[in-house]
C-alpha cells in the first residue's frame, strides 16, 4: 500500500509517499535533458529499496540499499523514455522525491562573463570606458538583485503575505501574524488586533482541489479587528443579551465582521450580540469560551454554532494535543505543488515581478457562465431562477457525508462532542441561561441535490471520482445519498434527549440554493454575505418563539 500525503513542515509543504510492508509504485519518464533524481527516505525500522529503470522491456537496476536511518540521496537518471519503478520491503517514507535538471549552464555563464571581461581589457580607447561602464553597471545589478532576493526569502513571508500566497505551488508556506499559541486553546486571534487581510482564491481552490483557472478569483479585502479578549468585536460590553460561539463560521473568517451572522443578528433583531468566535475551535475550546469569556456576562442566550465539516474532527485533534504534556507541534496538512515549473520561478524576484505585473495590466479572467448545466475540473455550474449558480466541493467533507449514522456515533470526536455539549449546556442552566444549537451544514451536504440535477448518474459519480480524496478512494453517490442526513438526525435526537433547542440550518440553505440564492463562496467551503444573512434571519426568528 503507498499512501500520497502533503504535509506542511515548517515553512514548506512536502510531497510525501508512505509506502507500508511490501509495496511497489510507477512513475513515467519522458526523454528529455539531463537529470537527477532527488529524495529523502526515513524508515520507520529497517527496510530496504531498490529503483529500477524499465523501458523497451529492460529493466536496469539504478540503487539497491538498506535503509536503516533518515537518509537524503540523489543520482543522475538516463535520459531516454521510460519509467521508474520503486520497490520497497518493510514501512518507509519517501520525501520530497522529484526529479531535477542540474544546473550545467552557470560554467558556461562564467566562461563567458570571464571572456567579455578579457575583450574589453585587451581594447583601449572609448570602447574599452564604454565597456567597462556597461560592465560595472551589470555587476552592480546583480548585486542589488542578489540582495533583494536574499531579503525576501529571509523576510518575505512576513511583510508580504500575498507574495507567499503567489508561491503556494511551490510549496510555500507562510505564518500567520493574526494568531497566537496558547497553551490552553492551541490557536487564537490576537487581542487588540487591527489588520489588513486579502484573499482571490477560496480554500477549495487554495488548497489545490479545483484548479485556480475556474475560480471566480475575486479579490476580497477587508479588516480584522479584535476586542482586548481576542474576538472579531469593535469592543468589549460587560452587558450584552447574545453571545455567539463557534468557529471560523461564527468570527466571519472570510469577510467584514459586519457581514457574520452574529452582527446581522444584532441588526435585525436590536439585541446587543457580543461574537465569541475563532477560527479553528472545535468543542472543547468552545467550551472553554464559555467558562473563561462569557458566563461572566450573565447573557440570556448563549448560541452554539456548530459546524457539521470539522467540529467532531476537531475534537480528536484536539484531545490528542491536550493528552499530550509535549503539547508538539501537529502535522498539518498541505496542498498538492504544480508537478512542472521552470527554474526561473523559484526566485522570489520573478514572483514578484509577475504580481506587479498582472496588478497593473492583467484583469482577472471572466468565465464564461453556460445557460446550461456543466462540470469542470471540479466546478458546477447550475442555472436556477434566472441565474447562474457555480460551486466547488471541499473532497475531505465530501467523503463524510457518506458515512452512516452507526459510524459517527460510534466515533472518538461525537464522544467527545457530546460530553462538551452535555457541560456547556448544564454550567448555562445552573445560571438561567438558554443554551441553544445552531447547526451549520457542510456545504456538499446543501448543494448536493443540486448537483444531482444538473448530472446524469454515471457523470455524477466520474465527477466524484475526479476529486479524489485524502484516502484516494472517492465516496459513492449511493452511499452519499443514503448517509447525507445522518449528522443532522443524530444530533437532532441528542438534542431533543437533552432539551437543547436546535436550530438546523440544512434545509432553508437547501431551499435559498434552489431558488438561485448562493450562500456559499464557489470555491470555498463558508459563507458569503447572503449565507450570513440567511443564518440570522433564521436564527431570530427560532429566538423568537422559544418560551
Amino acid at each position: 500500500m503507498v499512501e500520497e500525503r502533503f504535509p506542511i513542515r515548517g515553512t514548506q509543504v512536502v510531497p510525501t509517499l508512505d509506502s507500508r510492508e511490501n509495496a511497489s509504485f510507477v512513475f513515467p519518464l519522458d526523454a528529455g535533458a539531463p537529470r537527477r533524481l532527488r529524495y529523502a527516505v526515513q524508515p520507520a525500522k529497517e527496510a530496504s529499496y531498490k529503483i529500477f529503470f524499465r523501458h523497451g522491456g529492460e529493466r536496469q537496476l539504478l540503487i539497491s540499499e538498506k535503509a536503516k536511518r533518515a537518509r537524503a540521496r540523489e543520482f543522475s537518471v538516463p535520459r531516454q523514455a521510460g519509467e521508474l519503478e520503486f520497490v520497497t520491503r518493510g514501512s518507509l517514507t519517501w520525501l520530497d522525491l522529484r526529479l531535477v535538471r542540474p544546473v550545467f549552464l552557470w560554467p558556461a555563464y562564467l566562461i563567458i562573463g570571464l571572456g567579455l571581461v578579457w575583450i574589453l581589457w585587451r581594447t583601449p580607447g572609448p570602447t574599452f570606458q564604454r565597456g567597462s561602464e556597461w560592465l560595472l553597471l551589470a555587476v552592480s545589478l546583480l548585486i542589488c538583485l542578489g540582495v533583494a532576493e536574499w531579503i525576501l526569502r529571509q523576510w518575505g513571508a512576513k511583510f508580504a503575505p500575498a507574495l507567499v500566497a503567489a508561491r503556494s505551488e511551490l510549496g510555500l508556506v507562510g505564518e500567520d501574524s493574526r494568531l497566537l499559541d496558547p497553551q490552553r486553546y492551541k490557536v487564537r486571534l490576537r487581542p487588540n488586533l487591527d489588520a489588513h487581510y486579502e484573499w482571490r482564491l477560496g480554500n477549495i481552490a487554495r488548497l489545490h482541489f479545483i484548479p485556480k483557472e475556474v475560480s471566480p478569483q475575486v479579490r476580497h479585502r477587508y479588516v480584522i479587528r479584535t476586542d482586548p479578549e481576542g474576538f472579531r468585536n469593535d469592543r468589549s460590553r460587560e452587558k450584552f443579551q447574545v453571545a455567539a460561539i463557534g468557529d471560523s463560521f461564527t468570527d466571519g473568517a472570510t469577510g467584514p465582521a459586519n457581514e457574520s451572522w452574529p452582527s446581522r443578528l444584532e441588526q435585525r433583531t436590536g439585541e446587543t450580540v457580543q461574537n465569541y468566535g475563532t477560527s479553528g475551535f472545535g468543542p472543547q475550546q468552545e467550551l472553554y469560551v464559555l467558562r473563561d469569556f462569557v458566563l461572566r456576562h450573565r447573557p440570556s442566550v448563549v448560541v452554539l454554532a456548530f459546524c457539521a465539516g470539522n467540529d467532531l474532527s476537531d475534537a480528536e485533534a484536539f484531545d490528542l494535543w491536550e493528552k499530550n504534556p509535549a503539547r508538539p507541534i501537529e502535522e498539518r496538512p498541505g496542498w498538492r505543488l504544480a508537478e512542472k515549473y521552470r527554474r526561473y520561478e523559484t526566485f522570489s524576484l520573478w514572483t514578484g515581478g509577475r504580481m506587479l505585473w498582472e496588478q497593473i495590466f492583467s484583469r482577472t479572467a471572466v468565465v464564461p457562465l453556460a445557460a446550461t448545466k456543466t462540470f469542470d475540473r471540479g466546478m458546477f455550474t447550475v442555472p436556477r431562477s434566472n441565474r447562474i449558480l457555480r460551486f466547488a466541493f471541499f473532497p475531505p467533507y465530501l467523503e463524510k457525508l457518506a458515512r452512516p449514522r452507526a459510524e459517527i456515533e460510534q466515533s472518538r470526536g461525537w464522544a467527545l462532542t457530546q460530553r462538551s455539549l452535555q457541560q456547556m449546556h448544564a454550567e448555562c442552566a445552573r445560571d438561567g441561561i438558554k443554551f441553544v444549537l445552531m447547526y451549520i451544514p457542510e456545504k456538499s451536504k446543501v448543494y448536493w441535490p443540486l448537483a444531482k440535477s444538473a448530472l446524469m448518474e454515471r457523470e455524477l459519480q466520474s465527477a466524484l471520482e475526479s476529486y479524489g480524496g485524502s484516502d484516494q478512494h472517492p465516496p459513492r453517490k449511493q452511499d452519499i445519498d443514503a448517509n447525507r442526513l445522518a449528522q443532522n438526525a443524530l444530533l437532532r435526537d441528542f438534542c431533543a434527549q437533552e432539551h437543547i433547542p436546535m436550530l438546523d440550518l440544512t434545509t432553508p440553505l437547501q431551499n435559498a440554493v434552489e431558488d438561485g440564492v448562493e450562500t456559499y463562496f464557489p470555491d470555498d467551503t463558508h459563507w458569503n454575505a447572503a449565507g450570513h444573512d440567511l443564518a440570522a434571519r433564521e436564527l431570530a426568528k427560532f429566538l423568537a418563539e422559544l418560551p
